[in-house]
């Protein structure tokens, strides 16, 4: 039943596939499909995997865990334009419960709150790229990158979507003639073409980001961090590190190691961390953490007493006794 419910999901399912996903030999899997076909399923080889006919699972019938697994995933995209959708999911995936685990369920969730900072971005701009990326459609769109001033067109063909804290489409720049990364909520406007592209052969949204500390790419370097008791503790408590390994040392602090792609998106992260991070190769990253720590010095030894009790002044006014 496992076998039908993945090929009914995706076209992509062949017999090394199905080997690998279930722990057995293709020669296993040659002979599940005959009993599935000699059963009635009607199930084909099309050349790229295996597929059904017709829909053969109608319905999913979920157990308790996984119901209350997906309600909870549920709660992370509570957004007022999508709130009628919201309620429907949930309306459905409740009805998969029997009425006492249903009461317990709706009382759980009531009682958890899972806040989802970043907005999904379902606008627009969203739903045609989505499209034009399953249909390999050309976009135009105005977008504003970080370092400009104002917005400008660009002609894309938007080759994948990827969520890192926020949406980015991963897309050809037809003006940089280069794969990019835009991210959503600095397209002010886009509209189709009316084109067609074909993506590069064997180009992977996946694969061009591996390796990447946030979005930014980059030559992939060594990195060797050093981080305080306080600092390790934190990262520890956190998902694993990215792209790398963290080592305890024994008096409390940890050394993490690894290779990334991006180092000035990891310099602003460890800033965060003060002096409980200490940056041990390569150079240039090291040498990013020093001058921002110079910048910074300059900046609040510019702060003098007089300056901030002018602007207290200036914002507040002046104080009258007894206020």
């Amino acid at each position: 039943m496992e076998m039908v419910t993945l090929v009914q999901s995706s076209d992509s399912w062949g017999p090394r596939q199905l080997a690998g996903h279930f722990g057995i030999s293709q020669r296993r899997i040659y002979q599940d499909i005959r009993e599935l076909g000699a059963a009635g399923v009607p199930i084909v080889y099309t050349g790229a995997g295996y597929s059904v006919e017709q829909a053969f699972l109608p319905a999913l019938n979920l157990t308790p865990e996984e119901t209350l697994l997906l309600l909870s995933a549920v709660q992370c995209v509570r957004e007022k334009s999508r709130k009628a959708i919201h309620e429907r999911v949930e309306a459905k995936l409740l009805s998969c419960l029997a009425p006492p685990v249903r009461r317990l369920a709706k009382q759980s969730l009531e009682r958890i709150d899972v806040p989802f900072t970043t907005p999904l971005e379902h606008n627009e701009a969203f739903e045609l790229i989505h499209g034009a990326v399953a249909e390999r459609r050309r976009v135009v769109i105005e977008y504003r990158s970080v370092s400009a001033d104002d917005y400008r067109e660009r002609t894309i063909d938007p080759l994948g979507l990827s969520f890192r804290r926020s949406w980015y489409v991963v897309a050809f720049c037809h003006r940089r003639r280069e794969v990019r990364t835009f991210k959503l909520n600095r397209v002010r406007s886009c509209r189709l073409t009316g084109e067609s592209f074909e993506p590069p052969a064997g180009f992977s949204v996946k694969e061009y980001l591996a390796g990447r500390w946030g979005i930014f790419g980059g030559e992939e370097r060594e990195v060797v961090i050093r981080f305080g008791p306080i600092a390790a503790r934190l990262i520890e408590d956190g998902p694993p590190p990215k792209n790398g390994a963290l080592m305890q040392l024994s008096d409390g602090s940890a050394i993490f190691r690894g290779k990334v792609k991006g180092l000035q998106e990891l310099g602003w992260w460890l800033m965060k961390y003060g002096e409980q991070a200490e940056v041990i190769r390569p150079p240039e990253l090291r040498e990013q953490v020093i001058e921002t720590i110079r910048r910074m010095a300059a900046l609040y030894k510019l702060a003098r007493p007089e300056m901030i009790a002018a602007e207290e002044e200036a914002e507040y006014g002046a104080r009258k006794p007894g206020d």
